[in-house]
């Protein structure tokens, strides 16, 4: 995958990227433009069969891409695609991965 530059954004502002989570992808978009920077099928990753065409919940956090599809969870690096680590969480229910974050205040 090719490396891209990313912008470093405000939490508030909405120039630069967003991470789009669909049928067992994850996409990073050029907010300005809509271009698609790169995509990841998730379940072409070692273990993860089961995300294929599943819902994907997404969120950015520093210059890290989490997604979470059918209870494994996911770190993407942002400028890149490149998969840092996937661990199975799934052990029972329906499949659903949510998240969590907590974002710095401005004082």
């Amino acid at each position: 995958m090719k490396e891209v530059e990313v912008p470093r954004m405000d939490m508030i502002n909405a120039e630069g990227v967003i991470a789009v989570g669909h049928a067992g992808h994850v996409y990073l978009v050029q907010l300005a433009s809509g271009e698609t920077l790169w995509t990841v099928a998730l379940a072409t990753l070692e273990g993860a069969s089961g995300c294929e065409g599943q819902p994907v919940t997404v969120g950015i956090v520093g210059e890290i891409i989490l997604a979470g599809s059918m209870g494994h969870v996911f770190a993407i690096r942002l400028k890149s695609g490149e998969l840092l680590w996937h661990k199975e969480q799934r052990f029972r229910g329906s499949g659903e991965t949510n998240f969590a974050f907590v974002t710095p205040t401005k004082d």
